[in-house]
């Protein structure tokens, strides 16, 4: 993570207003890090997500017929890379991105750009960056963007994200009850 980011406001120790939350969202904008952790790409974690996916082409499972169609290795699905976004992104809202608690934040959008596969044996890097808030009709809108790369520093994706929340100081019961409902909660 970069070090030489000072995190607008300092670190939260009290409860915030949601002026303060959506001062503090506005002015985080442009905070941006590499996550610490590598995401070791394994077979194994490929074909899980294939499976999980319901994707059968054998690229996603089977060494020989990935190379038979001109990979190194076993192919990632496509819409792998937002299971690692999702694990890098936790810095953001620990250190940038505060003061939403409980209240719910869901994606509403993703863009991407495939570069490259992502293949098994892979090392990746995650970039991760804030790049836009606003408030729309009470709603918080936080627009972020990843960069991932392999270990030899080239660019396999870069992923627009659009996620809403909510920097009101009462949580909707509605809201919250049907957030529970549809988020994924303890990815890692």
């Amino acid at each position: 993570m970069s070090k030489d980011i000072d995190v607008p406001g300092g670190p939260v120790t009290e409860q915030l207003s949601p002026e303060e939350v959506a001062e503090r969202t506005r002015a985080a904008v442009g905070y941006n890090y590499e996550f610490e952790d590598k995401y070791v790409v394994s077979r194994e974690k490929i074909r899980e997500f294939a499976n999980a996916s319901q994707l059968l082409d054998p690229v996603h499972h089977d060494v020989e017929a990935a190379r038979a169609a001109g990979y190194a290795d076993i192919v990632a699905p496509p819409i792998m890379f937002s299971l690692i976004g999702i694990i890098a992104h936790r810095p953001l809202f620990e250190n940038a991105i505060v003061g939403y608690g409980r209240r719910p934040v869901m994606q509403t959008e993703q863009k991407a750009h495939f570069h490259a596969p992502i293949v098994a044996g892979m090392i990746l890097t995650t970039h991760v960056h804030f790049d836009s808030f606003r408030q729309v009709a009470g709603v918080d809108l936080i627009m972020t963007r990843n960069e991932i790369s392999d270990q030899d520093g080239n660019h396999l994706v870069t992923s627009w994200t659009t996620l809403a929340g909510r920097s009101g100081e009462d949580e909707d019961a509605e809201f919250v009850s049907a957030m529970e409902k549809v988020m994924m909660y303890g990815a890692s």
